[in-house]
């Protein structure tokens, strides 16, 4: 069913942040379909047994969900089943006519928030289909369908209405009761609620749905379904679906109202006492914590905001970890620790000497103001002096480094990158960065490497690879960078963690078993894997290797993440850290020492803790306490019904939809409008095209049809079109005078597109044909043909990744034949800015025609670009909105623009053309709102720009004038 765009984009801006990403689909891919009674999954070739799972299940958690929520979508969903980024996510679109959702295959890792799961595919579809059951109810009131039909309305009131920490909350709560698992289930959502309640940190009722704070965006999911689990604990089960009744009755209620109704009270006052039970329960749980005894090392560094986790130089000085710069970016630091006032000064690094030195001027400091001032009370300082900052890896093209390991050498990390790949997805790649040199090295090419630690011989690594769905273990020759198989993971056994012996023979990780991991010794030279530690049914992952015979791990055992020792012989287990909120990934240093991250309201602690330091395990925490302790029961998981699947076919042209299109201009060459309508399926392989309308004052009128076929790279293009331009009738001085200029021009084009995505930026070629006939109004027709190429390319650089250097270039040559006379004409266009919250930027646009080309061919600059005529085809039609068309024409032609950068732009332009520049300048200041979407399968959307702007001349024709223009306008 079709929906006039113009409402519908002016919702995709509140709709699409609930995505959890945008659409990264690779059409010419082969991609497969597998149907099902009520789901069409399409899928990725690699990704072929994922999908099938998910298909076997997916009728099963329909059927569960919808008994749930209390209602069942009755359309057909479509699925996108992908792994555009080594990353794992997923999203729901609930637009009504063709609602879908978008699974991205990569796994978790088991200290993810995103919780345990028996399967990521699991998890998935019941969180998003969760969504779409909640989200997609329709209004109950007296012609809603008919009038949503009629305006074009997408969503359903649910959608608009309901704040985005209701949607994401209940969709977690859903995934939590049905899988037993995910979110509401896991370490990771009670541990950040517990250290939130403690340090009075909860967010208020207005930062459920964002804040900038740490784990900011995570607060709509986290709390927000505690929240609604609480509100059902109160009401009983059938408090929410009644709630979403509410919402959708007859009578028009927003989300307040109707909660207000319901529960007597408004959200936000419940919310207050959520938060004071919250924070008992954390209290207790505290209590709890305290009897059996704390072990929480040496406070060494206190951080805000996000940290990867530490790596430990082989000689113990130094520290390697990712963390956000004071620019806002992820970077690898290294920090150099205090050093040891046993150490004699010959022995300290440079690095330690300086740190020596600043910390004697910092005491000289406060000694001169205490004898200024003797009565002064010196500042309180409850955590260590920041450490001493020696290298920094920052961006490189936009993306950051992670993961950094050391090499035996102690001068070289492994780290790893996201790296595109030419189609527009990417991958993660493995680089080896000289901290003294400078130098980065690429190791791998399109691996998939999500982390590495080295061999002891530094030729070698053991990796973690991600892909198809599942994550194995590579080994990685560092000087070739070939890869060659360690251990094998499946789609519900993947791996987790990678680390290496001390002498080099065996790799310790972490195995899925079902909701649970084991930890996992694997043999380098025969490839043999063993399970190890106690089988208790306990999670236990992210092992770092103590010595030859005993790991450090981060254990659940308690329902706590601390982190055990595990001797490999015997099995014995002791405590080495256990913490109010949760202990991170660990790091052995060589001197035995164990270096681990705390978590904290407000980011994380760095904390050490001695060689061989153990206390007793502790029993689980009491179940009471939920949701501020983990929830150790799963009696209530459902186990989804597998069945049969229906043979997979080749997607094709994949599910064909359409969009009706509504188009409109308004500027000083005239007026126009134009409806029509875009179909297409929902990977955008296939589009088809339609637009036609009318004009006043000179505008333009005509119509367009398209097709565009991206199932093979290049695209293939073919487009037919009739459009009438009158700038006669341009309302302005002199306008008769433009009657030469009026013409129909009627013809076809034919034209094939190759993009390529590099490392800094993206590339793309165009080759076309078109031949067609003019018709003058004041003269006989007369045919033209032509062709044309072009290039355009865009590049970030990060030296300063705040304020990153942007930079495009584009260029045509087009050659053709109008009326019996040949002509051939460049343009070319560049740009260079600074980008950040107020950018900069100098953008230069010049061209040129031959001597002897007709009239016709001669540029003409000013005015609106035709809605239903490609580009290309009439590149010396020079568009902008602030002047009428013909403003300056002539064989040469050149736009000087100084301007800011973002979707908000204000610029002075510098307009010039005719047979030489001189000092004849037209100059427009103006600022302009610029919005640019690509097409977007989930709304059969094709690509959108929208302008609006106010523009005044300066000198030129528009001397003293102020004009108001306004621009909606489509191309295939």
């Amino acid at each position: 069913m079709p929906r006039l765009l113009a409402i519908a984009l002016l919702l995709v801006a509140a709709i699409t942040p609930r995505a959890a990403h945008a659409q990264v689909d690779v059409p010419s891919l082969r991609w497969k379909t597998i149907t099902t009674d009520h789901f069409r999954i399409h899928y990725e070739p690699q990704l072929e047994a994922w999908a099938q799972k998910l298909a076997s299940e997916i009728e099963s958690v329909r059927r569960a969900v919808a008994s749930r929520v209390g209602y069942t979508p009755p359309q057909v969903i479509d699925i996108v089943v992908e792994d555009p980024l080594n990353t794992p996510n997923g999203s729901a679109w609930p637009f009504l006519v063709s609602p879908a959702m978008r699974f991205w295959a990569t796994p978790p890792a088991p200290n993810s928030v995103l919780g345990a799961a028996r399967g990521w595919g699991e998890i998935l579809s019941v969180h998003e289909y969760a969504h779409l059951a909640h989200l997609l109810r329709p209004s109950r009131a007296p012609l809603a369908g008919v009038i949503a039909f009629f305006v074009g309305m997408p969503v359903s009131p649910m959608t608009m209405n309901s704040p985005a920490w209701v949607a994401e909350g209940y969709a977690t709560l859903i995934e939590g009761e049905l899988t037993g698992a995910g979110r509401p289930n896991g370490v990771a959502r009670p541990a950040i609620l517990r250290t939130l309640a403690l340090e009075g940190y909860l967010p208020a009722y207005g930062e459920l749905d964002n804040t900038a704070r740490f784990n900011g965006g995570a607060m709509r999911y986290l709390v927000g379904s505690a929240y609604l689990d609480w509100l059902q604990t109160q009401r009983g089960d059938s408090a929410l679906p009644q709630l979403w009744r509410r919402m959708t009755a007859r009578e028009k209620r927003g989300f307040v109202p109707a909660f207000t109704g319901l529960f007597g009270e408004d959200p936000s006052v419940l919310y207050g006492r959520f938060t004071a039970e919250l924070t008992a329960q954390a209290t207790s749980a505290r209590r709890t914590l305290e009897s059996q005894g704390l072990a929480r090392g040496t406070l060494v560094q206190h951080w805000s905001m996000n940290v990867g986790s530490p790596a430990i130089s082989p000689n113990g000085a130094l520290l390697a970890v990712r963390r956000l710069s004071a620019k806002g970016t992820s970077e690898i630091q290294i920090l150099s620790f205090a050093p040891d006032s046993s150490r004699k000064p010959d022995s300290l690094s440079s690095a330690d000497r300086a740190a020596r030195r600043d910390s004697s001027r910092a005491a000289k400091r406060t000694a001169k103001r205490a004898a200024k001032d003797p009565e002064d009370v010196p500042a309180y300082e409850p955590y260590p002096k920041p450490l001493k900052r020696v290298a920094t890896l920052g961006l490189s093209a936009g993306a950051a480094y992670d993961s950094p390991r050391w090499m035996p050498d102690g001068e070289r990390l492994l780290v790893a990158r996201l790296v595109p790949l030419a189609d527009g997805r990417a991958r993660p790649d493995l680089f080896i960065w000289n901290h003294k040199s400078k130098q980065v090295r690429r190791v791998t090419h399109a691996a998939g490497i999500m982390q590495a630690d080295p061999l002891p011989d530094s030729e070698r690594a053991a990796a973690l690879t991600c892909g198809s769905g599942t994550c194995s273990l590579l080994m990685v020759d560092l000087r070739t960078g070939e890869t060659s198989p360690l251990a094998e993971g499946g789609i519900d056994r993947s791996y987790a963690g990678v680390r290496v012996s001390p002498d080099g023979k065996r790799i310790a990780t972490a195995r899925q078993r079902g909701a649970s991991w084991d930890l996992v010794v694997v043999d380098v030279a025969t490839r043999a894997t063993r399970v190890v530690g106690p089988q208790d049914g306990a999670s236990r992952y992210s092992p770092a290797w103590e010595n030859d015979s005993t790991l450090i791990v981060l254990s659940e055992a308690s329902s706590v993440a601390s982190l055990e020792r595990i001797y490999l012989n015997g099995g014995d287990v002791s405590v080495v850290a256990r913490t109010l909120g949760q202990a991170g990934v660990p790091d052995v240093a060589s001197d035995g020492r164990v270096w681990w991250l705390d978590l904290h309201a407000r980011g994380f602690d760095l904390r050490v803790s001695e060689a061989g330091a153990a206390v007793a395990p502790a029993p689980k925490l009491d179940v009471t306490d939920f949701p501020a302790v983990q929830r150790i029961s799963q009696q209530h998981a459902l186990v989804f019904d597998s069945v049969a699947v229906r043979s997979s076919h080749s997607y094709g042209a994949g599910p064909f939809s359409g969009t009706l299109l509504a188009a409109t201009s308004s500027a000083p060459d005239g007026e126009s409008w134009s409806v029509g309508a875009n179909a297409g399926d929902l990977l955008t392989r296939l589009g088809l095209y339609v637009l036609a309308g009318g004009a006043a004052k000179g505008g333009w009128q005509g119509g367009r049809a398209a097709m565009t076929w991206r199932g093979f790279r290049p695209e293939l293009q073919l487009q037919l079109f009739s459009a009438g331009h009158d700038p006669s009738q341009q309302q302005r001085a002199g306008g008769a005078a433009l009657v030469g200029y009026d013409l129909r021009y009627s013809g076809g084009l034919a034209a094939v597109r190759y993009t390529r995505t590099g490392v800094r930026g993206t590339s793309t070629l165009r080759l076309g044909l078109s031949s067609g006939e003019i018709d003058p109004a004041n003269s006989t027709p007369f045919d033209r043909s032509m062709g044309f190429a072009s290039f355009a390319t865009n590049a970030i650089f990060t030296p300063n990744p705040k304020s990153p250097l942007l930079t495009s270039f584009a260029m045509e040559l087009s050659s053709g034949t109008t009326n019996n006379y040949d002509w051939q004409r460049t343009t070319a266009e560049a740009m260079i800015g600074i980008g950040g919250a107020v950018g900069l930027g100098l953008r230069g646009r010049i061209g040129q025609v031959n001597a002897d080309a007709p009239i016709a061919e001669m540029f003409n600059v000013g005015g609106t670009a035709s809605p239903y005529i490609d580009a290309s085809v009439l590149s010396q039609r020079v568009e902008h909105l602030a002047l009428p068309f013909n403003a300056r024409s002539g064989r040469r032609m050149a736009i000087i623009s100084a301007e800011t950068t973002g979707p908000f732009r204000l610029y002075h332009d510098w307009i010039a053309a005719g047979a030489s520049f001189g000092d004849t300048w037209d100059r427009v200041i103006g600022a302009e709102v610029a919005m640019r979407v690509a097409g977007l399968g989930a709304l059969r959307l094709p690509n959108t720009s929208l302008k609006s702007g106010v523009a005044h001349g300066l000198e030129g024709l528009m001397r003293n004038a102020t004009v108001v223009y306004l621009s909606l306008s489509f191309t295939p």
